[in-house]
């Protein structure tokens, strides 16, 4: 009987030995649910949890051959803390309150993409960053690396960007991101110029259904606006945008504001505050995840996509000092 216990013993030990650790230390946050996270085809799964005590929350892991990121996400969050952990331990640091000042100790992998993301966030120029981008993607296409960084600065690729880089990704590469990139491009291409709008249905300010595809039809055009009251981009070019609102509602114009908040107050103060009179304010009130931003494949606030009275994508991400000169020769 001894032999079969130090037997199970040894057994259970060497599954512990196995296993590598992810220690969480953020300040601020003792007592908040820490989430272990990652994608599962294109669903983000919850793997465990674990409440922080002392500031610390571990997490120990089974070795996988799939060397995907992992996720840590915490409530408050707009987003989950990505990297790649190459079944090594990994040891995060910083503040919880202060989301951009957090670190990350980990793999190899990690290593190149923290530098990566240093570079990256040094540039302003948004050509130098689709060259930067580029340039890593392609240094890395036989690696998880290439298919994160393409999904994660998406914004920076045209479609075709996306058909070269997909041609030379390994086609037996096991990575949830391929298949998340070949969902935006599939998303992209029926949403370019030309193609019809995608009927939606959200709930608006009052908790009642806003369906899009009853308002088509009563103006000539109407912009489908992405913004949120968290982005300091978007509460800039909201003066410029009730300005636009202001003058041409009266010669066929609408908007449809979609807001990409969490916080259904901090939502409607914006809409007051910024003074956005139109009629149509819809939210699922579900961050980055809102649905109509996926169905519009969304990778950035503001964007914007103009429809016609046939229902039809006539431009998009047109820039606030062009907007005017557009609307004044499509509305004449």
């Amino acid at each position: 009987m001894k032999k079969v216990f130090l037997a199970l013993f040894v057994m259970l030990m060497m599954v512990s030995c196995n296993k590598f650790k992810i220690n969480v230390n953020l300040e601020n946050s003792d007592g908040k649910t820490v989430y272990l996270e990652r994608f599962v085809g294109t669903e983000m799964s919850i793997l465990d949890s674990v409440v922080a005590k002392d500031n610390t929350a571990v997490f120990k892991v089974k070795p996988s051959d799939n060397l995907d990121p992992y996720c840590v996400m915490i409530k408050g969050w707009r987003r989950p803390l990505t990297f790649f952990a190459d079944n090594q331990d990994v040891t995060i640091t910083g503040d919880y309150q202060k989301y951009n000042g957090i670190n990350v100790l980990a793999s190899e992998s990690q290593e190149k993409l923290n530098k990566f993301t240093e570079e990256v966030n040094g540039i302003e120029d948004e050509q130098e960053i689709h060259y930067c981008v580029l340039d890593f993607v392609k240094q890395n296409i036989d690696n998880p690396l290439a298919p994160y960084v393409m999904y994660r600065y998406k914004w920076t690729f045209s479609l075709s960007d996306f058909y070269k880089l997909m041609e030379v990704i390994p086609a037996e590469m096991n990575s949830a991101y391929k298949d998340l990139v070949m969902d935006y491009v599939n998303g992209l291409e029926m949403t370019e110029v030309g193609k019809p709008f995608i009927p939606f249905i959200q709930k608006d300010v009052n908790g009642e259904d806003f369906n899009m595809k009853e308002i088509i039809g009563e103006s000539k055009i109407i912009i489908l606006d992405f913004w949120a009251s968290w982005c300091p981009d978007c509460r800039k070019e909201n003066p410029g945008l009730v300005e636009i609102y202001n003058e041409f509602k009266d010669k066929g114009l609408d908007i449809v504001s979609v807001s990409l908040d969490m916080d259904e107050a901090a939502w409607k103060k914006a809409i007051e505050d910024d003074n956005l009179t139109w009629k149509h304010h819809v939210s699922d009130l579900k961050g980055w995840n809102n649905e109509v931003a996926k169905m519009y494949c969304i990778a950035y606030i503001p964007q914007n996509i103009l429809i016609d009275e046939n229902g039809i994508i006539v431009k998009k991400n047109v820039p606030a000092e062009r907007m005017k000169e557009f609307l004044g020769s499509f509305l004449k």
